[in-house]
């Protein structure tokens, strides 16, 4: 069971770029109505983070090799919809961005105060969403455990390229943090 009282929303790269990236934006939208009246019932704190899509790195090689891995992603991404257009407009309209820490990589630990920035609000239960589920939510959902944070990753607020990245990146997930659904939340808070 999850303690509603010791816990807080992560929300990684809630951004328009990486929500028009994703293959999942309906359930994604529905997800984040259920989530919105979660965080409004028990008063959740919500801290976003944001990279950029396409970060630079130093060395020639890593970066040639990270493009050619990000090309082959971006290749299982699904052709646009003519519903994508009004999918974006409500993306826009779902919640208000607030205490957004920008990151540098896809871990949002690497070289960032964000842990120190969480214990502000003494909470020890994060609660990831967002995107990428196969990198950033995958990356730092373990390195939130590893820290001794108890993660969780909400399956259906995150979203990947291809609905086989997340499956997959899903089931790795849950062998080191728990992976729950926004039904999860309805069954135990009546939402």
């Amino acid at each position: 069971m999850i303690d509603i009282n010791d816990s807080i929303i992560i929300m990684l790269n809630y951004d328009d770029d990486f929500f028009k990236n994703t293959f999942s934006k309906m359930e994604f939208l529905m997800g984040m109505d259920y989530m919105n009246k979660l965080i409004k019932k028990f008063d959740l704190p919500v801290i976003f983070t944001k990279r950029e899509l396409n970060y630079k790195i130093k060395n020639n090689d890593i970066m040639k090799a990270k493009n050619k891995k990000e090309n082959k992603r971006i290749k299982n991404r699904p052709p646009e919809s003519s519903y994508d257009g009004k999918f974006l407009e409500q993306f826009k309209n779902k919640t208000e961005i607030k205490n957004q820490i920008n990151v540098k990589k896809e871990d949002i630990f690497y070289n960032t105060d964000i842990e120190n920035y969480i214990k502000e609000f003494h909470k020890n239960t994060l609660l990831f969403g967002g995107f990428f589920t196969d990198t950033d939510i995958f990356i730092s959902s373990i390195e939130a455990n590893l820290r001794e944070f108890n993660a969780i990753v909400v399956s259906d607020i995150t979203s990947t390229y291809s609905e086989r990245l997340y499956f997959q990146s899903l089931e790795m997930i849950s062998q080191f943090v728990d992976v729950i659904d926004t039904r999860d939340f309805m069954s135990m808070y009546d939402i």
